[in-house]
C-alpha cells in the first residue's frame, strides 16, 4: 500500500475528484437521455396510433431519471463519507498500481445504508465496494474505455 507523500487527505481528495468527475459524465447521460426522450414523447403525443410508442419513450425517460437519481445520492453518501471519516481521523487513501483505494470507517448500521447507496454508482464508474465490519474499501479501477456499464 502506498501513501501519497504520508497525507492520506490529499490522495483521498485526488481520488474523490477523479469519481466524481466519472460520475458527472453518468448523470450527464442519464440527463441527457431523459432529455432526448421526452422531446420524442412530446414530438410523438399528438400522432394517431403512437400510445404506444410515446409510453416506450416516457418510461425509457423514467429509468434515466431514477438513474441520474441513484448516481447523485451516491455521490452525495461518498462526499458525506470521506468528510466524516476525514474529520475523525479514520481517512486512509492509497495507490495499488493503476487503482486508488479509500478506505472508511463506518460505524453502526450505517456502512450497509452508504454500501447500498453507492452500489450503482460504483458500477458506473468502474469502481468497487467493499464491506469488512466498520470498514468499507472503495477500489477505484482504471478508466474503462466503454466508460458506460449501465
Amino acid at each position: 500500500m502506498t501513501e501519497a507523500s504520508g497525507k492520506p487527505g490529499v490522495e483521498a481528495i485526488a481520488i474523490v475528484r477523479e469519481v466524481v468527475r466519472r460520475s458527472g459524465h453518468e448523470i450527464r447521460n442519464a440527463l441527457n437521455g431523459v432529455s432526448v426522450n421526452v422531446e420524442v414523447v412530446k414530438s410523438r403525443k399528438g400522432r394517431e396510433g403512437a400510445a404506444g410508442e410515446v409510453a416506450s419513450f416516457a418510461d425509457r425517460a423514467s429509468t434515466d431519471v431514477g438513474r441520474a437519481t441513484a448516481f447523485t445520492n451516491g455521490v452525495l453518501a461518498l462526499f458525506d463519507a470521506v468528510l466524516a471519516a476525514a474529520s475523525k481521523g479514520t481517512l486512509k487513501a492509497s495507490r495499488h498500481g493503476d487503482a486508488s483505494e479509500i478506505e472508511l470507517m463506518i460505524y453502526g448500521d450505517r456502512g450497509p445504508v452508504f454500501v447500498s447507496d453507492i452500489a450503482p454508482l460504483a458500477e458506473a464508474v468502474n469502481m468497487r465496494v467493499e464491506q469488512k465490519g466498520q470498514s468499507v474499501i472503495l477500489r477505484v479501477l482504471p478508466e474503462d474505455k466503454s466508460h458506460s456499464k449501465i
